[in-house]
């Protein structure tokens, strides 16, 4: 069956209908109208209108059908292919990357490059000059090969010669390298650039050998040789004359001074300081600096004892072995100063030779006139090394021996200072022969180091006196009872502990007056106790303790602390216990007197009677016999100077003391004897 032609009113009306397609479904559907208006939408549309009812009915199925079948192929598509669309998208990217590139480089080439290229050809003559020049200037270098090699290790030669020791030899090569930049000077204004640079070379490498020479005279165990080297170059570089690089270059000083000097202003072209004097200086401190390391250690350990307070015996003998070692040290130190600076500075040889110096180097400056000084210059110069010498010993003495014997040997016992006496009287014999003698300080010093160590244990024996006669008090001792109200505090008996058993009822007392006494012991040996002392145990104690001290004070009596030592005895110990003694017996009294009333019974008063006994003869042997006996002990046991009126040295609270208590006798036998008249009434 043949199919029957479409008429033109057909086809017009298929288009109409989907115009109005179109239309509805934009209508109705959230498509943007876009979509619908393309061709190929369109295209389906006109074809969807030729539809029969079954087929647009089954054209959902179909189209899901369709989708379905896509989306599997696209999806297989894209798990078998995908390492092809990375890459595409890669050379895709690259690509892109090249374009741009190629862009941005053709632009530059046709905007900057082609430009400079044009330029640069255009200059080419200009430059070509320039290089011929050079050219020509390394060919004129390559012609003086040898000879620039030859002076640029000129400044490598040197520090080899420096580090080697070998100055004389630098010194040569200075020369040579000043002769050059001299001659160079002749001939040109201009010397060349590399000539200066050498120069310059040449003078940081004297300025190490300047300070290699200088940290020679800071080093601890360098001897007169090395020292004796080190000055003559110094001498031969002019160290610190006008000509010298110290001159010329000041911020070199900094490295050269120790760090307590680095901010003091000094004049190294002062017309007052000659170059020999500043030299000497400088070694005096270079020694001064190598002293203070070697004393520190054994100075720090002294130090350390004597800030420590109160010493017992074996600190005390340590301390004296420490003095005992720095005093070695110091002097062994100073000594070789000394003698080191009197032999290089000092003797005619050094003088003959400063004197008869060869012209001196300039160190990169133009040669001064030789001028040679004068015999009253030269005399006046070592005038002044003779003086920095002398201030030189005197501080080292100030400075490090007599500071740190000051505060020691007050610490020490008296039997260890004979020893640094003597070590110390010999070190000064030896130092005598090169002009120091400081015999006369020693005396000072040991006269107040044997004051105080005499006058603490003599007051520490004077205490220990008075500590047994400290007055108790009702809190400390137990009471006996009251007596109208009054508890009366139990004493210890005197007849228990001041006087022995044997002689407790009848106590020795001397049978003369005080000022009898007195003149009897001037008949009696000076060094030897009385014999009643021995029956009181406390006073002999203390005459032991006493006369223990005064043993110790043979080994080393000074004349000229008597009179302290005589002040120390009267007021700090003899008065002072006899003021303890005095109160205790007074206080007794008073405790152990019988009531108005009469209530205490005879046995209580007999035992009263003869503890008053016991503790008044105590008193009577401290006063008219201790206290007398103990000043002859020290003036004429001891020094061997007559105790009389002319005598003057002693303390002035003795003697009220002394009256005190004799008024007080006066006053207590009075008493007895108005009793025993009542008595027998």
């Amino acid at each position: 069956m043949s199919e029957q032609p479409t008429s033109p009113l057909q086809s017009t009306s298929r288009l109409a209908d989907v115009s109005l397609l179109t239309d509805v479904i934009a209508s109705s559907s959230k498509l943007p109208v876009e979509q619908l208006v393309k061709s190929s939408s369109q295209s389906y549309l006109s074809n969807l209108t030729t539809f029969g009812l079954p087929e647009l009915l089954a054209e959902p199925t179909i189209l899901q059908t369709q989708s379905h079948h896509l989306t599997s192929s696209l999806t297989s598509l894209t798990h078998t292919s995908y390492p092809t669309f990375l890459s595409l998208h890669r050379t895709t990217n690259a690509l892109t990357t090249s374009l741009t590139s190629l862009s941005s480089s053709l632009d530059d080439l046709l905007n900057s490059s082609l430009p400079a290229l044009e330029e640069s050809a255009m200059g080419w003559k200009v430059r070509t000059d320039t290089v011929l020049k050079e050219r020509s200037k390394a060919r004129v270098v390559l012609e003086q090969h040898e000879k620039i090699r030859d002076l640029l290790d000129i400044p490598l030669l040197i520090d080899t010669c420096v580090r080697n020791g070998y100055f004389a030899e630098a010194l040569s090569l200075v020369s040579h390298a000043e002769a050059l930049a001299a001659n160079a000077s002749a001939s040109n204004r201009h010397p060349p650039l590399i000539l200066s640079s050498v120069l310059s070379e040449v003078h940081h490498s004297i300025m190490q050998m300047l300070l290699s020479l200088l940290t020679t005279l800071y080093e601890p165990n360098r001897k007169l040789p090395a020292l004796w080297k080190a000055v003559n170059f110094l001498r031969k570089m002019d160290a610190f004359g006008p000509s010298s690089p110290f001159a010329s270059a000041p911020s070199y000083l900094k490295t050269v001074l120790p760090q307590s000097e680095q901010d003091k202003p000094i004049d190294f072209l002062g017309d007052s300081i000659s170059s020999e004097e500043q030299i000497a200086l400088a070694f005096l401190v270079g020694r001064e600096s190598c002293l203070k390391s070697i004393l520190e250690p054994c100075g720090s350990d002294i130090l350390r004892m004597t800030n420590h307070g109160e010493l017992d015996e074996r600190e005390k003998d340590d301390l004296a072995r420490y003095l005992k070692k720095y005093i070695d040290l110091w002097r062994e130190g100073v000594y070789d100063v000394i003698t080191q600076y009197s032999t290089i500075f000092l003797e005619k040889s050094a003088t003959s030779t400063i004197q008869h110096s060869p012209t001196k180097l300039t160190h990169l400056k133009t040669p001064l006139p030789d001028s040679r000084p004068s015999a009253s210059d030269s005399n006046q110069e070592w005038i002044r090394l003779q003086t920095l010498l002398t201030t030189y010993a005197s501080r080292t003495l100030t400075t490090h021996l007599l500071p740190l014997l000051s505060p020691s040997l007050p610490l020490l016992s008296l039997s260890l200072l004979p020893s640094l006496l003597t070590q110390l009287t010999y070190c000064s014999t030896a130092f005598a022969r090169v002009g120091m003698d400081f015999r006369s300080i020693l005396s000072s010093l040991f006269s107040h180091a044997v004051a105080q160590i005499i006058s603490h244990e003599m007051k520490a024996a004077g205490d220990k006196f008075i500590s047994r006669f400290k007055i108790p008090s009702e809190s400390s001792l137990p009471s006996t009872g009251k007596t109208n109200g009054i508890v009366k505090v139990k004493w210890d008996q005197p007849s228990r502990w001041l006087v022995i058993p044997a002689s407790a009822s009848l106590p020795p007392v001397p049978v003369t007056p005080a000022t009898a006494i007195a003149q009897t012991f001037t008949q009696s040996p000076p060094h030897i106790p009385p014999q009643i002392l021995a029956s009181y145990p406390p006073l002999a104690e203390h005459t032991n303790a006493l006369l223990g001290v005064l043993n110790g004070l043979r080994l080393l009596a000074l004349t000229s602390i008597l009179p302290t030592l005589a002040h120390v005895l009267d007021d700090d110990v003899l008065s002072k216990g006899g003021e303890a003694l005095f109160a205790y017996i007074k206080a007794f009294h008073t405790q152990s007197h019988p009531t108005a009333n009469g209530s205490s019974s005879d046995g209580v008063e007999d035992e009263n009677d003869k503890e008053k006994r016991v503790l008044m003869a105590f008193g009577q042997v401290y006063f008219g016999t201790l206290v007398p006996f103990m000043r002859r002990a020290l003036v004429e046991g001891v020094y061997g100077v007559k105790l009389d009126s002319t005598f003057e040295g002693g303390g002035e609270a003795l003697p009220n003391v002394v009256m005190d208590w004799e008024d007080f006798v006066l006053e207590d036998t009075g008493s007895s004897d108005d009793e025993e008249s009542e008595e027998e009434s």
